[in-house]
C-alpha cells in the first residue's frame, strides 16, 4: 500500500512538472524516484520490526498488520506519524500537483495535442489515484477507530471487508491502464 500511494505521489509530481513547468524527467530522477518510493515504504514497513509499534493479527485473523489497538504512546505515535506521511501527506502533495495541473491545463491552450494526451494522462492518474483511496480509506477508517478506542464497534466480519479490499487495490491499476491507454 505505501509503496502504490508513493508511486501515485510521485507520478502526480511528475506530471505536475511536466504540465505545470514544462519540464520531462529523465531517466536517471526516475530511477532515483524509485529508490526512495522503496527507500520510504521500508523504512515505515520496517520500524515496527525495529521496535516502534510492531506487526500482528488483524481482527478477522486471516492477515496481519501493525498493532493499531495499542495504547502505548510509542505505538500510538507510530500510528499518528503513519497516516499523516504514508496517507494524509500523499494525498495533500497529490491535491496540490493536480490542482495546479487543472489551473494550468484550463489557463493555457496553446498546444491543443499536448493538452489533450496530457489531460487524458491526467485523468488515468486521477482515476487511479481515486481508486485507490476508495480502496483504502474504509481501511484506514477501522484501523483509527481500533487505534483510539473503538473496537468495540469493529467486529471480525466487519474489519475483514475493508482489508480485503484494501490489498485488492494493486489489482485495479493495470485494469485501468489497459481501458484508458491504447499502447498498453
Amino acid at each position: 500500500g505505501i509503496v502504490s500511494i508513493m508511486t501515485l505521489t510521485v507520478l502526480a509530481y511528475e506530471r505536475y512538472i511536466r504540465v505545470v513547468h514544462a519540464k520531462v524527467i529523465d531517466f536517471s530522477w526516475s530511477w532515483r524516484a524509485i529508490t526512495y518510493i522503496w527507500l520510504y515504504s521500508l523504512a515505515w514497513t520496517g520500524a515496527p520490526l525495529l521496535g516502534w509499534n510492531r506487526y500482528t493479527l488483524e481482527i478477522h485473523g486471516l492477515g496481519c498488520s501493525v498493532d493499531w489497538k495499542s495504547k502505548d504512546p510509542n505505538d500510538t505515535s507510530f500510528v499518528l506519524l503513519f497516516f499523516l506521511g504514508c496517507l494524509v501527506a500523499p494525498v495533500g502533495i497529490m491535491t496540490y500537483c493536480y490542482g495546479h495541473i487543472l489551473y494550468a491545463v484550463r489557463m493555457t491552450v496553446q498546444v491543443i495535442r499536448l493538452l489533450k494526451y496530457e489531460k487524458k494522462v491526467a485523468k488515468m492518474c486521477f482515476l487511479m489515484i481515486s481508486t485507490f483511496l476508495i480502496c483504502w480509506m474504509p481501511y484506514a477508517v477501522v484501523s483509527l477507530l481500533i487505534t483510539y478506542g473503538h473496537s468495540n464497534l469493529v467486529t471480525p466480519t466487519v474489519a475483514i471487508i475493508p482489508s480485503f479490499f484494501a490489498k485488492s487495490s494493486t489489482a485495479y491499476n493495470p485494469v485501468i491502464y489497459i481501458f484508458m491507454n491504447r499502447k498498453v
